[in-house]
């Protein structure tokens, strides 16, 4: 039965807008519990030149762990290694280049799985010219530029953003101003992960997030501010995080009055609390956060240090999940026994779809475009080809697509032949298949073309 040309292609669009044509078509879900795919890693940081035996990140069933010194790497030979490079805003470029890139030949030697490029830049202390987003940008970029002619492989993420509000000196700015001018400067292109870290301050994990207050949900805003302008082919990954344990249970005495713990005795919560929110945290990754990878725990041995090195009061300390003396606290064990459901550390194909519907008239034959889609990867940061391929019903339109084979990255345009095809509506689908690790995966859509019996000017 031929529609009425009017009516046609509201009628259809009610349909298509029913349907996976349009936005993102997620892979499904792999759990009776209906939770995404697993997409986190397990790590901690690790202090370097201290007595903490390396069998202790086995014992807390990490798979990652974060360092420091090159010397660290060595001991870690089972683990994933994320590497912070703390870099300055250069004096002089050319320095600066050949600094990262003889520091990047040294790290893939070792077997550096990740590079982190700098530390909460948008602090002074880490800064300190004052945070500015451009230049940190600008640096990220030359960085990244030589760390992938070393090594393409390597994982850059960019410096893990302190979640905090701006202050009136601007010593400090907000992470999502600053994530917002980072995005909005082309930063996307020059990190293969976002680093941030979802402190918790004196909060539970599930404390909702906004915009004036600091919550460990706080990073649902910066995720927003990705899909805002449509990147959803960017992990964040939670480099830094944790709960600061009240030195008070172990008899020590620590206030704002102490340089070394100013601005941190509002953050205080008891050992359980700590082992209890450490826990609730990752699993709320877990389950709400697919876009999120590997999740850094702050901290496992910063309390061994002497006081002369590390005050007793310094803030350091008190996040660790070892006591002074090495011996383990409840968040140690509670880490160790958790559930876990470790990402197998491959890219993801997804399909981002736009509108795949056209309108034409049977007046006015020709190759029209039905669409476009991107192929992204929304899984750990890597690469894939894929190949599109397109099927119609016996008398639907003959199909171009442009191009049949893609790179995670790419755009996919649908153009189909409308010539002799009478009035109806024609359903076209399109699958994009690819080979990740030894498994083949693939995504199917659908597009519509209207043809109509509407007269008039071509």
């Amino acid at each position: 039965m031929r529609l009425r040309p009017h009516y046609s292609l509201l009628f259809w669009l009610m349909i298509v807008l029913s349907l996976t044509s349009g936005g993102i078509v997620p892979p499904a879900a792999q759990s009776q519990d209906n939770l995404p795919p697993p997409h986190l890693g397990y790590g901690i940081h690790i202090a370097p030149h201290t007595n903490a035996s390396p069998a202790l990140a086995d014992q807390l069933r990490m798979d990652w762990v974060k360092l420091y010194e090159v010397g660290q790497i060595g001991e870690y030979p089972n683990k994933r290694i994320l590497f912070r490079m703390d870099l300055p805003w250069p004096a002089n470029w050319e320095a600066f280049r050949t600094s990262v890139r003889q520091r990047a030949a040294e790290l893939s030697a070792l077997g550096v799985d990740a590079i982190e490029v700098h530390n909460e830049p948008n602090l002074a202390n880490e800064w300190p010219s004052g945070p500015n987003a451009w230049q940190y940008t600008q640096m990220l970029r030359v960085a990244y530029i030589q760390i992938k002619a070393i090594n393409p492989n390597i994982i850059v993420v960019s410096g893990g953003l302190a979640p905090t509000i701006t202050t009136a000196d601007r010593g400090a700015i907000s992470d999502i101003e600053f994530a917002t001018e980072m995005l909005d400067n082309g930063a996307a292109q020059w990190f293969d992960a976002f680093g941030y870290h979802p402190y918790g301050y004196n909060q539970p994990p599930e404390a909702e997030p906004a915009f004036d207050t600091l919550t460990f949900r706080r990073v649902e805003l910066i995720r927003k501010l990705f899909e805002e302008r449509g990147i959803y082919d960017k992990q964040i990954w939670l480099t830094e995080f944790g709960w600061l344990r009240d030195p008070a249970e172990d008899g020590i005495s620590c206030s704002d009055a102490d340089p070394n713990f100013a601005g941190f005795a509002w953050l205080r919560v008891s050992g359980q609390t700590q082992a209890d929110y450490t826990a609730r945290a990752f699993d709320w990754a877990d389950r709400y956060w697919p876009w999120a990878g590997p999740m850094f725990l702050w901290n496992l041995n910063w309390s061994l240090y002497p006081p002369g090195v590390n005050a007793l009061c310094s803030h350091m300390r008190w996040f660790s999940i070892l006591r002074s003396d090495g011996s383990t606290l409840p968040v140690f064990s509670r880490v160790a026994n958790m559930t876990r459901r470790t990402s197998d550390y491959l890219p993801r194909l997804t399909i981002d779809a736009h509108n795949m519907t056209v309108e034409t008239s049977a007046e006015c034959p020709g190759s029209v475009m039905v669409g476009e889609f991107d192929v992204i990867n929304t899984g750990y940061p890597g690469s894939f080809s894929a190949t599109v391929t397109g099927a119609t019903p016996p008398n639907g339109p003959a199909l171009d697509i442009y191009p049949p084979i893609v790179s995670n990255g790419d755009r996919v345009q649908v153009f189909a032949d409308t010539h002799d095809l009478p009035p109806s509506m024609y359903v076209i689908y399109l699958n994009v298949s690819a080979t990740i690790g030894d498994q083949v995966v693939s995504q199917m859509i659908q597009g519509y073309i209207v043809v109509t019996d509407v007269q008039g000017g071509c």
